[in-house]
């Protein structure tokens, strides 16, 4: 879920929405059907991401399925489609295990990932304009406000 949610930079709505044919692992590419104002993309899958995305389906996904039948990607316990609160509860319950205390103090919540990742993309040497496209955003002053950086010059 992390992997997905921050290696993909998915909205939650986004990654909630996600059916297993929106995995296009022969392409390492990620479906997004469902962006914010029912706008389409395609986003990148890193190896990292690629690699845990298959390791779900084959290993927890169909644990989860129950005799369920759904193309849904992210399942709950009970076999259905994984909605954004429970994605976000499994969120909080990562975070108070993780075992670092100053960690644990802070609130946060899926969009965060998103900010993460448009940070450390940036960090790399990404473009603005590519990350902008990445997250799916109309414009770069939006992906401005996601990269909290005081010390990479944006071109």
């Amino acid at each position: 879920m992390l992997s997905l949610f921050y290696g993909c930079g998915l909205r939650a709505s986004e990654g909630e929405a996600l059916n297993v044919s929106d995995i296009l692992f022969e392409k390492g590419l990620v479906y997004v059907r469902k962006g914010k104002g029912y706008r389409e993309r395609y986003v990148p899958m890193n190896p990292q991401v690629k690699q845990d995305v298959k390791a779900y389906i084959l290993n927890q996904r169909n644990g989860l399925l129950q005799g369920h039948k759904t193309e849904a990607l992210l399942l709950g316990r009970r076999g259905v489609r994984w909605g954004v609160f429970g994605i976000y509860q499994r969120l909080q319950w990562i975070k108070n295990q993780a075992g670092n205390e100053g960690l644990k103090q802070k609130t946060f919540g899926l969009h965060i990932l998103r900010h993460s990742i448009a940070t450390h993309l940036l960090q790399s040497g990404m473009k603005l304009e590519h990350i902008s496209r990445f997250l799916g955003h109309k414009s770069l002053e939006t992906t401005q406000k996601y990269t909290h950086l005081a010390n990479v010059p944006i071109d």
